[in-house]
């Protein structure tokens, strides 16, 4: 085995990780924690994320409170690299604006009540919220916040502010909550062959699932730096994944097309997930896509790019 393909969830990928450095395999995943991105965890770069890093989500919140006028933020996150990510990633970028955040309350995860923390954050009088939660929290802090009668904002990440959300505490408790997600790049070619192929399999349009289009990344970008390297070997694939991906070199929007064209010289396969263009820790950025929650409905309003 020289590859493992699709971890989700940081404290997934955090404990995955050094498993497959050891192992020299190479491990493609879309999780967000900082840490996945720098050694001791990826010492041996052999770790390649096809979603944002929690700090560009911060970065993404950042842009979205300016948008929206926001003044006075507070975070709320779960204690994991994922959660922690968020709040930090939010802060950095906030704080480089000029702002202050006004609170930062970090709870520990897989408690059945959040009074004392919601409270805690709720006191600084913020106008937002900015959360790094999974959904089993979610569910619970947005129950027992509405249930206080206290009026303010909350930007959630994409993973926790989704239609399982509406599900589980009803359209009036969400009204205008935002949620933030990286979104597919739907106006590539690449994004028409993965929709196709998703509505077949799954019978919903493939933007439903951008993690399901960056793991349809993953094994085109793996399976064009085999192509590229011309042999099944870690080290020679690791060495060809920026080849297949980044620019320069010729654009190419599916298996078929890279490996015809690598018969010419270097390719960059644009992917349905984002561009994929991996920087120097094996990180990419991609578009996010700026949801609220009305009337049940979870509306994408506009793109923010980072």
């Amino acid at each position: 085995m020289q590859a493992i393909l699709g971890t989700w969830s940081s404290g997934v990928s955090v404990a995955v990780i050094p498993l497959t450095n050891d192992a020299n395999v190479i491990l493609m995943h879309d999780s967000g924690a900082p840490a996945l991105s720098v050694p001791p965890a990826n010492a041996k770069g052999l770790g390649f994320r096809f979603q944002a890093t929690n700090d560009r989500f911060g970065r993404a919140f950042a842009e979205v409170c300016v948008k929206e006028g926001f003044k006075r933020p507070a975070t709320m996150a779960f204690n994991n690299a994922s959660g922690i990510g968020n709040a930090d990633g939010f802060k950095k970028a906030w704080e480089a604006k000029g702002g202050k955040v006004v609170a930062a309350v970090v709870y520990e995860p897989s408690q059945t009540s959040y009074p004392s923390e919601l409270q805690q954050v709720l006191d600084a009088k913020p106008d937002v919220i900015v959360t790094g939660w999974y959904l089993a929290d979610t569910t619970i802090l947005m129950r027992e916040w509405y249930q206080s009668g206290e009026a303010t904002k909350w930007i959630l990440p994409g993973w926790a502010g989704n239609p399982d959300l509406v599900k589980a505490v009803g359209a009036e408790v969400l009204e205008g909550v935002i949620s933030v997600d990286s979104v597919s790049n739907v106006n590539a070619p690449s994004f028409k062959f993965y929709d196709d192929a998703y509505r077949k399999a799954m019978g919903q349009p493939g933007s439903s699932n951008v993690y399901a289009a960056m793991t349809w990344d993953m094994v085109i970008t793996l399976a064009l730096a085999i192509e590229a390297a011309g042999k099944v070997d870690t080290d020679s694939m690791k060495a060809m994944i920026r080849t297949a991906a980044n620019p320069p070199g010729q654009k190419v929007y599916s298996f078929a097309e890279g490996k015809a064209a690598l018969k010419q010289g270097k390719i960059n396969y644009e992917g349905a997930s984002s561009v994929l263009d991996f920087d120097e820790y094996g990180d990419v950025t991609p578009e996010f896509g700026v949801s609220f929650i009305e009337k049940g409905k979870i509306n994408q309003h506009y793109v923010v790019k980072i």
